[in-house]
């Protein structure tokens, strides 16, 4: 059979010039053909009538193309061929059929040759053949004789003369070409006429001796006749056209013989939507690329058939890509199409427009990509758990994480992972949930294990995804937050820890007393407070870093020689806290007391200079502060044993510097007086409670220049409280800096109504111990007292004492500087009395400097007193500072502070802190009267050198 179907075929399949030089590529299709080229003229395409050499000359023989075909009597030497020249040029010449679509393929001129007709025997002739289309055949298939129906149905003029030539002596096959039931006519024009075949065998017509055999008698049925009505057919291959048109199909067919391409509306439609000129592409027409592949193949097919290759060849598949501006991609589809003898008849192929296709899944491979790239450089741990919950991938920065290369971990499952003990499965942190994003959930702390045996703490992040294959798996993002604990850490120490010393702070104490007091042994608790003597003495004298140092050693020593069960911690600046667990076990209270009085007294080196400091300490205990408590047992808690250890110690201190106290009743009462005193001093600012006085600042004309704001407290139960009752439970409470709000508030917007004394206007002066210029509140709360107000910036004087300006910081002095420039004034308070000389007066951004009562009482009779007022004021007045002198009672000190030049005067000389009204009414009488007489003798000899001489 195969030797029989290489014979067919010899006549189409001869070499062609240059085909063993045509293109091949990957296996596609049976053919084992993929080429993405297309041959660059259409004349490089080969027809399947061709031959590879030179076409031999026409010797009026038949040339033999292998040796199967020699038993062929003519072979075609075109498509024309087949048929009468009369008829038309073939399709060589590029006729067309109307209403197809048809592209010429080159053929080589038609050579002389023709078909010799057989000469039918007068039997054959004499036959009466039926009326439809009917051909008679030899035994040999070849065609004896036609009717008029089949000459008219192959297209041909019945009427004309030799208008059977080219069909008869022609065989069967290569006329008629399909399966009997829906086989195809082959007209000249290339055209197919759809046919049903009916055959069938006639009895040997003659008798004769050399007589040809059996004849067969073919009739050919158009299928129209027996096709479905003409409405049906229209619908379906509308239906066909609709869906070839949504799935952008179309077909085409190429006939071997005529070389006849044949595009179907569908196609063509396809290249029209798509802006497709398929004819002028660069390189010919889109689907002659197959033909010409095929057509190669099928040459190569012959040889192999030759040698006994049964390597069949009959379909080919490539994507092309047409050239800009269109750039569209079509996937072409071709076979090869035989008749029932394995004779290659025709070539039929699809094109499909796959440009959304291929541009979907660029943007699919283009995200997946990015996906890659995003999961590949995130410096997040990103693995994907399958589900069975072993790892199948996993990302650099998880490898890092883990100490272990991505091969290692491939297989690995989650609950090798788990520090913690995991249950019977490998799923560990694992669950099950519904895939999604939005259905994930995350575990803040998870203990990991690395390969090394280590384990690192990772935040996971887990969801579920889907495959391509469907099935689930789970995507897991590690954070490591092992910074984050230890950053967690260092904030959880910093609440319970002081940040200088690193000891435990009031938050932790407390927390460790009430420890102790749940005790069964909270008897032996014994709470100590100590707070150094001085120590501004230490920053003022070093500066404040050798003070924090001071700080710092003396921290590390408590820490280190405190007796066994003590622990030290600090309070605030300079106040330390000692616990102890069993004091009975350190020889009790005061035992304890001197041990830690004497390690706070032992000398610092700081600087290659010994630094000595004392301490005042208070103690107390559950059995001592169990009659001052307000717990409904008696037991005190942590805050009562803490406060008790603190009145205590300030019972210590106001004994002197390194004293001992320990808690007595009265100590405890004082201490829970003080506690009810500042929770009611509190109520009292907060519901504006407290009431402001008004001392006079006079001139010696008389005439009042300001008045210093004196604060009072009418108590309801106690009476009026002056600030000696209170200010202390304000200092200890932490209130003074709401308490000096209050007053700057208040006295600013009672002054803004006071009216001027001798055409003056009359400023207010308030003292300030809480809100101070370093302060990052204080310009806010001095513009917002101005505003609200409306007390004009000049008439306001703020008094610091100088202790409070001790160290000048940038930020101070910017603060003065800044409320300076809008007229605001600052006086220095007590002046003299400070830790520092007389020279600060220089470098205060100051306008006003008080001279301190205790230089003004002995002024007239104290040597020493009247050297220092002398000394302040004559340096006041070089520097053009104002001054004042307080605490003025006699006549004497008048005459004698008028004589060394002071501004203005405030004491009970002139008046006592007034009541607002009574203040007013001051201001709405005349000057206030000036002591008559003259200034005494200064208080000795050598002093009359500072007198002004007449």
């Amino acid at each position: 059979m195969r030797g029989q179907r290489v014979a067919d075929l010899g006549q189409w399949l001869d070499p062609l010039p240059g085909a063993d030089q045509a293109p091949r590529g990957r296996a596609g299709g049976r053919t084992g053909l993929v080429s993405n080229r297309v041959p660059s003229q259409s004349a490089d395409i080969p027809s399947p009538i061709q031959g590879s050499g030179p076409l031999p000359k026409s010797s009026g023989r038949p040339v033999s193309m292998s040796r199967h075909s020699a038993e062929r009597t003519s072979i075609p030497d075109s498509p024309a061929a087949m048929f009468d020249s009369g008829m038309g040029s073939g399709v060589g010449a590029g006729n067309f059929d109307p209403g197809t679509v048809r592209t010429a393929m080159p053929v080589p001129p038609p050579v002389e040759a023709r078909p010799v007709a057989p000469v039918a025997s007068a039997a054959t002739t004499s036959l009466s053949l039926p009326a439809a289309p009917t051909m008679l055949c030899d035994d040999a298939g070849r065609i004896q004789r036609v009717n008029a129906a089949l000459l008219r149905m192959a297209g041909r003029d019945p009427r004309q003369k030799g208008a059977s030539e080219g069909i008869l002596g022609r065989s069967l096959d290569h006329l008629v070409v399909g399966p009997d039931n829906d086989a195809r006519l082959v007209r000249p024009d290339g055209a197919l006429v759809r046919v049903k075949v009916i055959r069938w065998t006639l009895p040997k017509l003659s008798t004769e001796p050399g007589a040809a055999g059996a004849s067969r008698a073919v009739i050919l049925v158009d299928s129209t006749d027996t096709a479905p009505p003409v409405a049906s057919r229209d619908n379906n291959e509308k239906r066909v056209e609709e869906l070839q048109r949504l799935a952008k199909v179309g077909n085409w067919s190429y006939d071997l013989r005529t070389g006849g391409l044949h595009r179907e509306p569908a196609l063509v439609q396809l290249y029209k939507e798509a802006g497709i000129e398929a004819d002028s592409q660069p390189n010919g027409p889109i689907e002659l690329e197959q033909v010409a592949l095929l057509c190669a193949a099928l040459r190569d097919q012959t040889q192999r058939d030759v040698a006994g290759d049964d390597t069949d060849a009959d379909s080919h598949h490539v994507e092309h890509r047409t050239a800009p501006p269109t750039e569209r991609v079509f996937s072409c589809q071709a076979r090869v199409e035989r008749n029932a003898a394995g004779t290659p008849i025709r070539l039929v192929g699809t094109v499909q427009d796959i440009t959304e296709r291929r541009m979907a899944e660029q943007r699919i491979e283009r995200s997946t990509q990015r996906y890659l790239d995003l999961v590949t450089i995130a410096p997040v741990g990103v693995a994907v758990f399958n589900r069975t919950g072993h790892l199948v991938d996993a990302n650099a920065a998880l490898c890092t994480l883990l100490g272990s290369p991505g091969d290692r971990l491939r297989g690995v499952s989650a609950r090798s992972l788990s520090v913690e003990p995991a249950g019977a499965d490998d799923l560990a942190f694992l669950r099950q949930v519904r895939p999604g994003a939005p259905n994930g959930y995350r575990i803040p702390e998870y203990a990991v294990r690395r390969a090394d045996g280590t384990s690192v703490w990772c935040e996971l992040s887990v969801t579920v995804s889907v495959g391509d294959d469907g099935r689930q798996f789970w995507l897991v993002v590690f954070t490591d937050i092992s910074e984050r604990r230890r950053a967690a850490d260092v904030l959880r120490i910093a609440g319970t820890h002081d940040e200088l010393t690193r000891l435990p702070n009031r938050s932790a104490v407390n927390a460790r007393i009430s420890e102790l007091l749940a005790g069964p042994d909270r008897n032996k608790l014994a709470v100590l407070c100590c707070d150094l003597d001085d120590f501004k003495r230490v920053n003022t004298a070093l500066g404040h870093a050798a003070g924090d140092q001071v700080l710092i050693m003396m921290a590390a020593r408590l820490q280190r020689e405190l007796p066994v069960g003590c622990s030290p911690a600090r309070l605030s600046g300079d106040e330390f806290v000692v616990v102890c667990d069993d004091v009975d076990a350190v020889g009790g209270v005061s035992k304890l007391a001197e041990t830690v009085a004497a390690l706070v007294h032992a000398p610092f080196e700081v600087d290659g200079q010994a630094v000595r400091v004392s301490a005042a300490i208070g103690a107390a205990t559950p059995a001592d502060g169990s009659s001052g408590t307000d717990s409904p047992k008696g037991i005190p808690t942590a805050e009562d044993l803490l406060r008790f250890a603190d009145a205590a110690m300030y019972d210590a201190k106001q004994r002197g510097a390194g004293q001992l106290a320990l808690l007595t009743a009265e100590a405890a009462s004082s201490a829970n007086n003080q506690l009810r005193l500042e929770d009611e001093l509190r109520e009292a600012i907060a519901n504006d409670e407290l009431v402001l006085h008004y001392q006079p600042v006079v001139g010696a004309d008389g005439a009042v220049r300001s008045a210093e704001a004196l604060i009072r407290w009418p108590h309801p139960e106690r009476g009026m409280l002056f600030p000696g009752a209170f200010i202390p439970v304000a200092e200890r409470g932490g209130l003074m800096r709401e308490l000096d709000r209050w007053v700057l508030r208040t006295a600013a917007k009672e002054a803004a109504t006071w009216p001027a004394h001798q055409r003056r206007p009359v400023g207010v002066a308030v003292n300030l111990a809480g809100l101070l210029p370093g302060d990052s509140d204080f310009l806010p709360a001095v513009r917002s007292a101005l505003a609200e107000s409306g007390l004009a910036s000049d008439r306001l004087v703020l008094e610091l004492v100088e202790t409070s300006l001790v160290s000048l910081p940038q930020r101070t002095l910017a603060a003065m500087s800044e409320l300076s420039d809008i007229g605001v004034r600052f006086a220095v308070d007590d002046f003299g009395t400070g830790y520092s000389s007389l020279s600060r007066i220089k470098e205060l951004p100051a306008q006003i400097v008080k001279v301190d009562r205790t230089f003004v009482n002995g002024i007239s009779t104290d040597p020493a007193d009247f050297a220092v007022a002398r000394a302040v004021v004559q340096m006041a007045s070089a520097m053009g500072r104002y001054t004042v002198a307080e605490g003025v009672e006699t006549a004497e000190q008048f005459y004698a502070l008028r004589e060394l030049g002071v501004d203005a005067y405030q004491g009970w000389l002139f008046a006592k802190a007034l009541a607002p009204d009574a203040f007013r009414e001051v201001l709405a009488g005349p000057a206030m009267p000036i002591p008559d007489g003259e200034p005494g003798p200064p208080p000795d000899g050598l002093s009359t050198q500072a007198l002004r001489t007449p």
